[in-house]
């Protein structure tokens, strides 16, 4: 039997590592953890066959040899990492990229996230937040409020068959 761990259920690789079990049919056992430092000793210890984790979450463990990148989810190689293939590069239609983004309430005012934006666009392209991004293995996306908000609808749309044959969602 293989065991898999991540960061807790319905964390990113959680439903990543689903559709790979549904794509092969092979049978994983996930064991939810209540974030990556627990399951990751666990990983070094091991007491799992396998991690799905946030690459940047990994970056002390990857430079050290401590643990091997073996594939990404995302749609395309990871730059710090060009020698990894993907999930579709090893032959399994599966895609569960993980992003993150700064959100407001809705009754925000325009002008309060026209600021916020160009604050974010500035931060993101310092040559300070660049370095930061590269040494934690972070791909820098900046997207505007609407094209997140797309990404975001798009992404949940893709997402909504794993989620809800998982149970954590409802129809």
């Amino acid at each position: 039997m293989l065991y898999y761990g991540t960061s807790g259920t319905g964390s990113i690789p959680h439903p990543g590592t689903s559709d790979i079990e549904a794509t092969t049919k092979v049978t994983l056992t996930h064991v939810p953890y209540k974030g990556d430092a627990p399951m990751l000793q666990d990983l070094l210890g091991d007491r799992l066959s396998f991690g799905a984790v946030l690459v940047s979450s990994l970056t002390g463990q990857l430079n050290s040899g401590a643990l091997r990148l073996i594939a990404v989810y995302a749609d395309k190689r990871h730059p710090s990492f060009p020698d990894v293939p993907t999930l579709k590069d090893a032959g399994l239609p599966v895609v569960q990229a993980s992003f993150g983004g700064v959100l407001a309430p809705a009754r925000t005012p325009d002008a309060v996230i026209a600021r916020l934006e160009a604050s974010c666009r500035a931060a993101v392209a310092s040559p300070k937040y660049q370095e930061w991004a590269r040494g934690a293995n972070q791909i820098v996306d900046f997207r505007s409020g609407k094209d997140f908000e797309n990404k975001v609808r798009e992404d949940s749309r893709l997402k909504a068959a794993t989620i809800l044959r998982l149970g954590l969602g409802s129809p």
